[in-house]
């Protein structure tokens, strides 16, 4: 559906001298029917890649592939009519304060030249899909920060599009508001097919709705994968440290690190030494008692220091940080015991 080829955005910088790259030769594939998050600090540059491809941005270099045609080479008339396959909503919502709700929502109608009857038939389902039949005739001004975004969401689907872009679509809400209007994005992409690209800063948003995943950082991908695999197992520091911020159980606070440390030092009552490790569970193994089926098999003890067990992608996931007591031979066993149950096992000496 969506091919980004080698794309390259470059900026002179102030003094002429070098060149700034918002994007440096990112490659990503989007697959039809999909909701792909492009994740990122600011700055990262997932805001203007994903202005690529309705080529809001024209790359320095690349190529820009959508549903099999390459905009990059589309004369100006032949990119307009691209792009009303092509959906966008935005943070700060870009209503018009000044037309209502119908009218927000029947604007690109209006400029296509769609008649108003015909603009009628539209507007109508769109807002009872998007909840808003009973706030048709209401000014911007006079509606909730989810409601607007509603109003966003209904005017990028008026022209039917194939593609949806989310550029921080949630991030000026309230968590409850926000809860709601993912809800409702997954919700278009099941019943319309719509592929959805959701550009965020939040790990919490795309372990809620998106399928895949790529990481960007200083206007490269750094790590791409499903989302299950990209929580499960982050390759990058960047990575792990946005998972933190999603998963609170993978990060262990400043405040027990000092006692942690004077914990390993030492020993158990009966003289075993201490190993510092976190657990992840994925799918079926957050349910089976392979922790305590390892410590008995080989007379270990533990003491959990941290855990919490989390739903990716209707896929139970889990994270247990714990000390384990026990002799190093019998502790080495236990982990490879662990393992072949399909278990992550980490140990974190930088903790130490």
């Amino acid at each position: 559906m969506i091919e980004l080829q080698h794309i390259t955005q470059e900026y002179d910088t102030a003094d002429g001298k070098d060149k700034f790259f918002a994007c440096k030769d990112v490659n990503v594939s989007i697959k039809p029917g999909e909701i792909f998050g492009i994740i990122g600090r600011s700055g990262a540059g997932k805001s203007t890649l994903v202005r690529c491809i309705n080529l809001l941005n024209r790359p320095t270099s690349g190529t820009v592939i959508v549903d099999g045609k390459d905009l990059t080479k589309m004369s100006d008339e032949e990119l307009r009519k691209e792009r009303r396959q092509i959906g966008m909503i935005f943070q700060h919502f870009n209503l018009l304060s000044s037309r209502t709700v119908f009218d927000n929502v029947a604007l690109p109608l209006e400029l296509a030249g769609v008649s108003k009857a015909d603009i009628r038939k539209k507007v109508e389902p769109l807002l009872e899909l998007v909840g808003l039949t009973e706030h048709a005739n209401k000014y911007p001004s006079q509606l909730s920060g989810g409601q607007k975004q509603r109003v966003g969401i209904a005017r990028a689907l008026s022209s039917d599009p194939k593609i949806l872009l989310s550029d921080e679509a949630t991030s000026a809400l309230d968590p409850e508001t926000t809860q709601a209007t993912l809800q409702l994005l997954k919700k278009i992409n099941q019943e319309l097919g719509l592929t959805i690209v959701m550009i965020t800063h939040e790990m919490d948003v795309v372990k809620q709705i998106c399928h895949r995943v790529v990481v960007m950082n200083k206007g490269q991908v750094i790590e791409e994968g499903s989302v299950l695999d990209v929580f499960r197992d982050p390759k990058h520091e960047v990575t792990q440290a946005m998972l933190g911020t999603a998963l609170a159980a993978r990060t262990i606070p400043a405040s027990m690190k000092e006692k942690i440390q004077k914990l390993m030092r030492g020993t158990d009552s009966k003289g075993r030494p201490m190993h510092l490790l976190r657990l992840t569970f994925v799918g079926s193994n957050t349910t089976e008692p392979v922790l305590s089926a390892a410590c008995h098999k080989y007379d270990l003890d533990f003491n959990i220091l941290l855990g919490q067990v989390d739903e990716v992608q209707g896929e139970s996931y889990g994270t247990l940080t714990l000390v384990m007591m026990g002799e190093k031979d019998d502790y080495q066993a236990a982990v490879e015991f662990i393992k072949a149950n399909n278990v992550k096992v980490e140990e974190l000496s930088d903790v130490i």
